[in-house]
């Protein structure tokens, strides 16, 4: 059974803060970090196996997400964290003074070089929390960084996001906040641009390139491409659209905020990224709008699958709007998908795999149609580093998709 402690029960007793190790006192930083400003769960991908460090404190986050909320949502709970990090503070400045005039040692390291640093760490850690606590967090705002790189550590790109509060009310606002589904697909992107349709632009940079978002949330995913693409030699001159789309209003007021803070003036002329409404259920009914009048060459869709319908919605938008094979001299265009395995959304998940053929099983003598040209399995560690790592054994599983119309040339290419 899984056990959360709250901050009243996990965190070295107030008054007895002075006698507590180096060690002792990060973890706790890190328990209130993990608690008020977490990283996004599910996001990182698995390359190594994790290492696990036995007992202690830290099997008490063990946990599931809706016992996290409620000790999150706290206010009491919050106040004695906000309590807790104003005395740390204080005193470890009382420690600092003692240290610089010869006096308590915090030495449990048994390395005095390494004293201050590690207190000025503490320092900075604890303050940065506060003003979490204090601040905009409290109101159930979250703003994180996101950094990505390629492996040869030749590029890198970095993307700040504001999540939201979701609204009760109403299902469709999980958009609001950033899932580890985009983490990983943005992870992805930005590792190998080729196998995304975005590497060497083969000699056609007079073309423009029309890139598109579903269900862009809280526009990682968008806002990553149209940052590598800056990075990209090759796409120096190309004309480069992207445009982030989805479908409650409160959604797309913070997706179109998250958009202008990370570009907060006018991109350059090459290259645009722009937010629009989109109802994928009234897509093949409604008149098009004008950011949707033409084909789109990539697009993109992370963690967008959560009701029964929304496989079929998606391939009725695909078929409007992914560019059909007509032109052999141009890469065939792909729609790149990335959806959690949930237990508790196993049907909808499989709902991908019926309302869209496996390339095999298609006729490449037949009329074009959109198939499954490859699938792949990614997992990652639930709670990251910190989390993940203290023998937890939680994992979060993915499946990627890339999705295109089924043609000779297509299928063997890929």
């Amino acid at each position: 059974m899984s056990v959360l402690c709250p901050p009243t029960t996990y965190l070295p007793p107030i008054a007895k803060i002075a006698s507590f190790s180096v060690t002792r006192l990060l973890d706790a930083l890190t328990y209130l970090q993990s608690l008020y400003h977490p990283e996004v769960r599910g996001s990182r991908r698995k390359r190594v196996q994790a290492p696990v460090i036995d007992g202690g404190q830290n099997l008490c986050l063990r946990h599931d997400d809706n016992e996290l909320q409620v000790i999150r949502s706290d206010a009491f709970e919050r106040s004695y964290s906000i309590r807790w990090l104003t005395a740390l503070i204080a005193q470890l400045e009382v420690w600092q003074d003692s240290t610089y005039s010869g006096g308590a040692s915090l030495d449990d390291l048994g390395k005095p070089g390494l004293i201050c640093a590690h207190v000025e760490m503490i320092v900075q850690q604890a303050a940065s929390l506060l003003a979490i606590c204090a601040g905009v967090a409290a109101a159930g705002i979250i703003t994180r960084n996101f950094v990505f790189g390629s492996i040869d550590g030749r590029r890198r790109v970095e993307a700040q996001l504001t999540d939201i509060p979701l609204d009760n009310d109403d299902y469709g606002s999980v958009g609001a906040q950033t899932w580890g589904g985009a983490c990983v697909l943005a992870e992805m992107i930005v590792e190998n641009p080729e196998q995304f349709e975005l590497g060497l632009s083969s000699g056609l940079e007079s073309r423009r390139l029309n890139i598109l978002e579903l269900g862009a949330g809280t526009g990682l995913v968008s806002l990553v491409v149209t940052k590598l693409l800056d990075t990209l030699p090759s796409f120096d001159h190309r004309e480069v659209s992207v445009v982030a789309t989805d479908f409650h209003p409160s959604v797309l007021a913070n997706l179109r905020s998250n958009v202008s803070a990370n570009f907060p003036s006018t991109h350059t002329s090459t290259r645009s990224i722009t937010t629009h409404f989109l109802d994928w259920s009234s897509f093949s009914t409604a008149p098009r709008p004008d950011y949707l009048a033409y084909s789109f060459d990539v697009i993109f869709g992370a963690d967008i699958i959560y009701e029964p319908q929304h496989a079929v919605w998606i391939r009725d938008c695909l078929k409007g709007l992914l560019r059909r094979p007509s032109d052999m001299t141009v890469s065939p265009a792909a729609f790149h998908l990335v959806i959690p395995l949930r237990s508790t959304h196993a049907f909808e998940s499989s709902t991908v795999e019926s309302v869209f053929l496996k390339a095999c099983d298609v006729d490449p003598n037949g009329d074009a149609d959109l198939v499954i040209v490859s699938k792949e399995s990614i997992t990652c560690d639930a709670y990251g580093d910190y989390m993940g790592g203290q023998g937890l054994g939680e994992d979060v599983e993915y499946v990627y998709y890339k999705i295109g119309w089924s043609n000779a040339r297509y299928l063997v290419e890929s």
